[in-house]
């Protein structure tokens, strides 16, 4: 049996109308799938604790003209006399009382078992709960005898929560968007699609999280549920949802010039099919996306090309006049094995590009250098293969066609993307520079010599410092490149921790795009949007990041759109760690990293180095280092900005392991790097993790503040300077400010410390105070595990005690902690034995239990 989920009000509401004095039950509505036999389940168990005695039927197409067929397995074996109906009541009254009758399928009852229950149901005998589809004729509650309560689909959330505890384990955001569009929140479709997809392998667990691979197949009991929804269908009917697979969403007009009325009116009556306005137009879908799927799957081939091909026909027919009609008019060409021109095939391919298809832009591009188009589309589908994880192939493609006859102005747009996948996809920044040297000559059109210029400014912002980019982006170019700046400039803000700006950029940014929306895309629509989020998270706008981050997360993203999906993912996963929710930041972490362990793009830094710092987090020192090599080997130099990611993630791996003072040099170095860079928003983490390490900090964040003036790099400054004093009060006072800020990880830190320089300063009522805060904020905590934390019920040691004790748990000998803190071994010798004496451990075998796991 599937885990419970969703229905609590419906529980809540049913157990009432059978056990409250006056109630005489409950009918359960909704049609197939839905959960009502599930929810039934749930009231029976809940019925039986409570003293009830509940007989279950089971009504069937077999027993509907059997008289009291449906409930014979309740009622005495011989039922031949001149009153059946007083022979049933006298075997029902002597069951034992209170008496529940749970009948399923209540619409499929025979006249004699209705006529029982009516009975029952007036008389006080029994209390009664059935289950039945809508739109059924079933007179125990149309007539007042139950109330009823109607179910529909899960909600995405409740769907999602089912799909986890159903696998005991967390679903990749993709997957459980694809298992959500095929069921659309049908608990039964569900289910079937977890069993076959489990079962053909296409549902499977990688490195703890669970994907679907491959596409949605339906087979065995799915593929019967389906049919036996859809019924028998006429042959207009079947016309009509065959042309609807093929085309969904599609315009009412143009689905209406290919098909008769008259069905669609009987599939809609037959809710088959779905009619809904879109803005100014109205569309007609499939009423379920697994009606499609198994459509597409019965349809014979040569049929399924006859209708794209009069898809296509009748699209064209009414001028194409969307953005999006050539795609869909060249797809149906394409599938339907039309004659299709190089000039649709390229506009088509730039279309797709521009909505963020990747796998249709690839296509279209595909088609049309089969078709000898290579130069029309070659700077589509070097961006495409980038994307696409295959900057290689990019290269390959990009360089052939630059070798061709080609006018300047060619040469030139084709130079900017081969750059581009160049720097951002192979990490060559000298490749990358000679190619745009090459195409920069004089007498480019204006527009081309912006973009050149632009690009330059782009791959110039991962080099670094940030200073000098900020600069040279302030040039008048083009409109639609002026978007671009703007983008560039709001990234350098954001690492120079000017967060204030950021947010005036992405604006203006996005109202420029507005006011420019027939220009072609250069960046992706949502960067704006991430940018912003990432500005507020850095800030201590934590709340108002989530929000965005998750408005953004419900959107569904191409799974090649590596600069969505990874920094969304990274993002979200920031978050988590900052409000001590490690399992939440471990499984995000795990989302943003690449699923392939080749062609490492820029961003795939990012996911791995979020990767390893939320598993250090959480204590996993194994995966914490397995995924810092990963981003080691994906860093490249070039991606300098990028790269710095990966340096604060090292300190916390050191971290994991129980080598603090590593940790602490880990940080000092990154925070030195990023420095260098003029990136002080990762400087001030990174110095703000030294501090948290033991190291004074206090000067260098109180002089960013000075540049930086938002609350969190304000609390940063405030926890160095309080840790280094060692003044618990303020750290009270700063833990105060991080829980406003929602980094409620960091509050509970500053109250552990405060609690352990109360008691060493002999003020114990205080430090109870200071603990009881931090006990309250840890309650919501999931798998945490800091150097501050770990130390939490060891406050009245000293700090370097704890981290003696921290490696000696580690299975390190003392010469060994001695190298490792550049001490003596003596000294070593005495820190146990004060360790011991203060704890009343004997070993580190004692030692090890008071600690915990790491």
């Amino acid at each position: 049996m599937w885990p419970f989920v969703g229905r609590t009000r419906e529980l809540q509401d049913v157990m009432s109308a059978l056990t409250e004095p006056n109630g005489n039950g409950a009918a359960l509505v909704g049609p197939a799938g839905v959960g009502k036999s599930r929810l039934a389940d749930e009231v029976v168990a809940r019925l039986e604790q409570t003293g009830f005695t509940v007989r279950r039927c089971y009504a069937t197409v077999a027993t509907s003209p059997i008289p009291f067929g449906a409930l014979a397995a309740m009622l005495p074996a011989d039922m031949r006399t001149a009153n059946p109906l007083g022979r049933a009541v006298e075997q029902l009254l002597a069951e034992p009382q209170p008496l529940a009758i749970v009948v399923d399928d209540a619409h499929l009852l025979d006249d004699a078992s209705i006529a029982l229950l009516h009975h029952v149901i007036r008389e006080g005998h029994a209390r009664v709960l059935v289950t039945s589809r809508p739109g059924e004729t079933t007179e125990l509650w149309q007539e007042g005898l139950l109330q009823r309560y109607p179910l529909g689909d899960l909600s995405r959330a409740e769907s999602d929560e089912l799909l986890e505890r159903a696998l005991e384990g967390p679903v990749d955001s993709r997957s459980s968007t694809l298992l959500w569009s095929g069921s659309a929140g049908n608990p039964l479709y569900l289910r079937e699609l977890v069993v076959s997809g489990r079962a053909l392998g296409s549902l499977r667990a990688v490195n703890g999280i669970w994907s679907w691979h491959g596409a949605i197949e339906l087979g065995g009991r799915l593929g019967e549920l389906v049919q036996e929804n859809l019924g028998r269908l006429e042959p207009s009917h079947r016309l009509a949802l065959e042309l609807l697979a093929y085309s969904e969403p599609v315009e009412l007009d143009l689905l209406a010039s290919l098909v008769r009325e008259e069905a669609l009116d009987d599939l809609e009556t037959r809710a088959l099919i779905q009619v809904e306005s879109s803005g100014r137009r109205t569309v007609v879908r499939l009423g379920h996306p697994l009606y499609g799927s198994l459509l597409r799957a019965t349809c014979p081939a040569l049929r399924a090309q006859a209708h794209q091909r009069a898809l296509a026909a009748g699209l064209e027919a009414t001028g194409a006049r969307r953005r999006e009609d050539l795609m869909r008019i060249a797809t149906w060409r394409l599938d339907g094995g039309s004659p299709i021109s190089l000039d649709l095939l390229a506009a088509a391919a730039e279309q797709a590009w521009a909505a963020q298809d990747v796998a249709l832009a690839e296509r279209l591009c595909r088609a049309a250098v089969e078709a000898g188009g290579l130069g029309r589309v070659g700077h589509v589908f070097g961006e495409v293969l980038m994307y696409g994880r295959a900057p290689h192939e990019a290269e390959a493609i990009l360089a052939d066609v630059m070798r061709g006859s080609l006018s300047p102005a060619d040469l030139g747009r084709l130079g900017a993307t081969r750059s581009l996948n160049l720097y951002f996809g192979l990490g060559d920044a000298d490749a990358a520079a000679a190619v745009l040297d090459a195409v920069d000559v004089p007498d480019l059109p204006v527009d081309l010599r912006d973009w050149l210029r632009v690009v330059r400014i782009l791959e110039a912002a991962q080099r670094g410092p940030v200073t000098s980019v900020l600069e040279s982006s302030y040039l008048p170019v083009a409109p639609h490149l002026s978007v671009s700046l703007r983008r560039i400039r709001a990234t350098c803000f954001l690492h120079a921790g000017r967060y204030r700006e950021v947010e005036e950029e992405t604006s203006a940014c996005e109202a420029e795009a507005l006011a420019l929306d027939d220009e072609p895309a250069v960046w992706p629509d949502t960067s704006a949007s991430r940018l912003r989020c990432f500005a507020l998270a850095f800030s201590g706008r934590l709340s108002e990041a989530e929000s965005l981050a998750l408005k953004m997360y419900d959107k569904s993203f191409d799974e090649l759109d590596f600069t969505g999906t990874t920094s969304l993912y990274s993002l979200l996963s920031f978050c988590a760690r900052m409000r001590g929710h490690g399992s939440q930041a471990l499984r995000l972490a795990r989302e943003a990293c690449p699923r392939t362990p080749d062609n490492h793009l820029i961003f795939d830094t990012i996911g791995l180095a979020s990767l390893a710092s939320s598993a250090a987090l959480c204590g996993d020192a194994e995966l914490a280092w397995d995924a810092l090599a990963r981003a080691e080997e994906a860093r490249r130099p070039a991606w300098r900005l990028t790269g710095t990611t990966v340096s604060l993630a090292r300190s916390w791996v050191f971290a994991a392991a129980g080598d603090v003072r590593g940790a602490a040099d880990a940080a000092m170095a990154a925070a030195d790097e990023c420095a260098e860079l003029g990136v002080h928003s990762c400087e001030a983490m990174a110095l703000h993790d030294a501090a948290r390490f033991g190291v004074d900090t206090s000067l260098r964040l109180a002089a960013l503040t000075s540049t930086m003036d938002d609350p969190m790099t304000s609390a940063y400054a405030a926890h160095a300077t309080a840790l280094a004093h060692a003044s618990p009060t303020v750290l009270e006072a700063t833990a105060t400010d991080f829980l406003r800020l929602g980094a409620t990880l960091y509050a509970a830190e500053a109250l552990a410390s405060a609690a352990r320089l109360h008691r060493t300063q002999d003020n114990v009522r205080a430090a109870s105070q200071a603990s009881a805060r931090q006990a309250l904020l840890m309650r919501d905590f999931d798998g945490v595990r800091t150097p501050v934390l770990r130390a939490d019920g060891l406050t009245h040691l000293t700090r370097r005690q704890v981290e003696v004790a921290r490696l000696a748990t580690s299975g390190l000998t003392n010469q060994q902690i001695a190298e490792k803190l550049h001490t003596s071994k003596r000294t070593v010798d005495n820190h146990l034995h004060a360790i011991y004496g203060v704890l009343g451990v004997t070993g580190r075998d004692e030692l090890r239990t008071v600690l915990g796991p790491r």
